[in-house]
């Protein structure tokens, strides 16, 4: 994929986010809110970390316009986008339907233990 077309699949994304004041809109800044566990804030800081060092552009709780859903971390590089979802408190079931309301289909990224984080870069694309 040129260069070209990776920027057009990024745009493609990033035209759908909800712009806000909030850091989810804006590209590499890390954003928690007061409302998640200490235990889910602290893993996504972990793969945002990670992310960075690897050369990723990356949103931390970006809003898709249309749908007002909410991914945890979106990650592109390469023409490539990696959505990655946190599981602390939140059921498969509930994830599930989370993923139904985005308007496109991501590769997605399950995070349960600090031991997929550390495997991170082997399910990344």
């Amino acid at each position: 994929m040129n260069k070209l077309q990776q920027e057009n699949k990024k745009r493609e994304i990033l035209n759908q986010l909800k712009y806000t004041s909030l850091a989810g809109s804006k590209e590499g800044y890390f954003y928690a809110y007061a409302s998640e566990s200490q235990a889910h804030m602290d893993k996504k800081y972990l793969i945002w970390k990670k992310l960075k060092k690897l050369g990723y552009s990356i949103w931390v709780e970006p809003i898709f316009d249309k749908t007002n859903s909410r991914p945890d971390i979106l990650a592109f590089r390469g023409g490539y986008w990696n959505n990655i979802e946190i599981l602390e408190s939140e059921t498969i079931k509930e994830l599930k339907e989370k993923l139904e309301k985005y308007p496109v289909e991501f590769h997605t990224i399950v995070i349960k233990t600090n031991k997929d984080i550390e495997n991170l870069e082997d399910d990344l694309i």
